[in-house]
């Protein structure tokens, strides 16, 4: 039995099937968890979707920016954007099923046995594990709810920038899924966030410092594996943090890592 964790599909599901027969997944066996933006950008999103909904007994994942997109066009909320290419799985008969999968996901997972956090974008430097997974609960009851329409309506914008200036559950929830699904940078002095700069770390603007380089007021005791930051291409891997976004959808690879040895391993996107 093993446990793989993989970055951003981003719809590339010959990529995926390839990195599946790469492993030598068993579904009666092994157990996948997806980092987060398992569809859009690529081409084939609709049939990555049909494999979850197929394996769901093993397969997981956490939310990505992507995925709640998703969720906000298929309620209605949004438009979707041609860039989204997400057409053919709203289209889809499964459309449904798919939409229930995801309200399922969380925004970040801990698995104690293996020592890993997995969460689409990062860890904000003023959360330690204990209290981010307290205040990630709120999320995951919103999109439980009867309401969660309403509740991701009110996800969208950058404000608050620190989790100290959230007052209401709107803010708190805005708050986590900005820094779980969308963080790179933070500011220097403040940690607030910051959406402006998208480039590698070291191409940083002026006062912005990459989230896991901040300095934290404690120590976060978990390896945190995480996607979203395609410019990082993998490189940022210690025993804090494991980056497994490696560009599939631009022509890169993608990356899975094995929990039970951190063995690495990943195919080329081959269009």
């Amino acid at each position: 039995m093993a446990t793989y964790v993989i970055g951003d599909v981003q719809g590339c599901a010959g990529a995926m099937l390839r990195l599946f027969a790469v492993i030598d997944f068993d579904a009666q066996r092994d157990h996948i968890i997806f980092a987060g933006d398992l569809i859009a950008r690529g081409e084939s999103s609709l049939t990555v979707m049909k494999w979850v909904l197929d394996h769901q007994d093993s397969c997981s994942a956490v939310l990505g920016n992507h995925d709640l997109n998703f969720l906000a066009v298929a309620s209605g909320l949004r438009a979707p954007k041609s860039q989204d290419n997400i057409g053919s799985l709203l289209n889809a008969s499964i459309c449904d099923q798919v939409v229930e999968w995801y309200r399922s996901c969380r925004i970040v997972r801990d698995i104690e046995a293996h020592n890993a956090f997995i969460v689409h974008a990062g860890v904000w430097p003023g959360f330690d594990r204990e209290t981010l997974l307290t205040e990630a609960e709120l999320v995951h009851k919103r999109l439980q709810s009867s309401q969660w329409i309403q509740s991701l309506r009110t996800m969208y914008g950058d404000e608050p920038k620190h989790f100290s200036q959230a007052k209401t559950d709107d803010e708190k929830a805005r708050f986590l899924i900005n820094s779980c699904t969308r963080m790179r940078f933070v500011e220097d002095s403040s940690l607030n966030l910051n959406f402006n700069c998208k480039k590698s770390p070291e191409l940083a603007y002026k006062g912005l410092t990459a989230w896991m380089d901040a300095p934290r007021s404690q120590a976060f005791d978990r390896q945190i594996l995480f996607g979203h930051w395609a410019a990082l291409n993998g490189v940022r891997q210690d025993s804090s943090l494991i980056a497994l976004d490696t560009g599939c959808v631009w022509n890169g690879f993608l990356t899975a890592v094995r929990l039970e040895d951190r063995q690495l391993i990943k195919v080329p996107n081959e269009v």
